[in-house]
């Protein structure tokens, strides 16, 4: 009953049949497993204690994204860009500039990966989909080639890029509080992997796309008329500088990490508004608030599949993985993690991880099992929310990417890419004394 219950609720989570709220299946879901006996009330508080902190600070992170966007720091962050990539204003009075492609191809990866670690992937989707659109939406008769190009390789490492920080991604900070990770250790074991992420990332995509586009790229001067003064610069920054610290300062005192993202989130809410620049209550309106219901909701059927004997299965099998060695032990979990994220979600599959591994004692497995489940999403459209925010802009736009070749261009870049991650934890652990 569990396994059927779980199975239903998935496929009407994707398939959303009369457009229902994902948020609202996912809670109807876990109140048919209460009445079934699947879980009890112990079960559902157990979750709740579990999740509460995480999805509060996703929320915080989102809401705090849209005020920087408002504030125009992110369009500043992209005039800077173009700077660097050496960017030069058209003649004969067009608009728009025109760069090296190189230059701006690696500029906006580095870019998207900052926005990923600082902002978490579901924060950097949220910013780069529109920012694309506004560099790229006005090519050469209607060619939208480029576009697509720069859409796919921002998707990607929105979620590539979310390891380094326990705010970079929802299951990070599941994670880490389920096994009471302090931030510094978290940054230890995830600083190499993310840099092996991110080269990695860019090496696939130039090889795929890169050498396709034109030698010079034309780029839309489509920005709003309002600049960021010096000290809503200087304000934009400390707070970016004041997320990691908090997180730490918060970890080593047992403080919730929500309490500091939603502060960080208010600071910027705040100052927006003295520019005029935001309308508290429209901006709230459109946050996703709905992700705590649907969270719980999901965690708690989940947990049925705990009580229903799945983890005596997953904890035998990784009791086997253990012994085929440190390096391929950890290519397994990560790799299993990766397709099981792929298939039912990454936010079920790292709550099944973290159970299944809080038996094994073993925390270099359970950051191979978390770059699965952040890397390893990408390798179907309903891996991540974050995926799934991106293909609902794309909606927006009238824009569709047909699924087989989202899954041929997922599978190639997802597989090279987690298997450098994994490389880079495999010399990080090695590295350390």
């Amino acid at each position: 009953m569990p396994y059927l219950l779980f199975s239903i609720m998935m496929i009407l989570i994707y398939t959303r049949p009369f457009q229902i709220p994902a948020w609202l299946i996912s809670i109807f879901g876990a109140f048919v497993a209460f009445l079934c006996g699947i879980v009890d009330i112990d079960a559902v508080i157990f979750v709740w204690a579990m999740v509460w902190d995480s999805t509060l600070v996703l929320v915080g992170l989102i809401v705090l994204t849209l005020a920087l966007e408002r504030i125009l720091f992110f369009e500043f962050l992209a005039h800077r860009i173009l700077a660097f990539a050496g960017a030069s204003v058209l003649e004969n009075g067009k608009q728009g500039f025109y760069c090296k492609t190189w230059k701006l191809f690696i500029f906006l990866i580095f870019f998207g990966a900052f926005l990923a670690t600082f902002f978490a992937n579901d924060g950097a989707i949220l910013v780069l989909t529109p920012l694309m659109f506004a560099l790229f939406s006005q090519q050469k008769e209607g060619n939208n080639a480029v576009l697509l190009v720069f859409l796919l390789c921002m998707a990607f490492i929105s979620d590539f890029a979310s390891n380094l920080f326990v705010i970079s991604n929802l299951t990070n900070i599941l994670t880490a509080s389920f096994f009471a990770i302090p931030f510094i250790d978290f940054l230890k074991y995830m600083a190499l992997p993310q840099i092996f992420a991110i080269l990695s990332s860019l090496a696939i995509f130039w090889l795929f796309y890169g050498r396709k586009l034109p030698k010079t790229l034309i780029v839309s001067k489509d920005f709003k008329n309002e600049s960021l003064s010096t000290f809503g610069i200087c304000f934009c920054f400390s707070l970016l500088a004041l997320l990691p610290l908090c997180a730490a300062f918060g970890a080593y005192f047992r403080i919730p990490l929500c309490i500091f993202v939603g502060l960080c989130a208010a600071l910027a809410l705040g100052y927006g508004m003295k520019l005029g620049r935001i309308k508290p209550f429209k901006l709230l309106k459109s946050s996703p608030f709905n992700v705590v219901p649907f969270s719980l909701g999901l965690f708690v059927v989940v947990f049925g599949l705990k009580n229903a004997g799945l983890l005596e299965i997953l904890e035998a099998g990784a009791i086997k993985i253990l012994e085929q060695g440190a390096f391929l032990s950890l290519l397994a979990v990560g790799f299993l993690s990766a397709f099981g994220s792929s298939l039912i979600n990454n936010l079920p599959m790292v709550m099944l991880g973290d159970l299944t591994l809080k038996g094994i004692d073993n925390l270099h497995l359970v950051f191979a099992h978390l770059l699965g489940c952040n890397i390893g999403s990408k390798l179907t459209p309903i891996g991540s929310l974050a995926t799934l925010l991106w293909l609902a802009s794309l909606k927006r736009y009238r824009i569709s990417i047909p699924l087989h070749t989202y899954l041929s261009i997922a599978f190639c870049w997802t597989i090279f890419v987690l298997f450098c991650t994994i490389l880079g934890l495999y010399f990080g652990i090695w590295l350390m004394p």
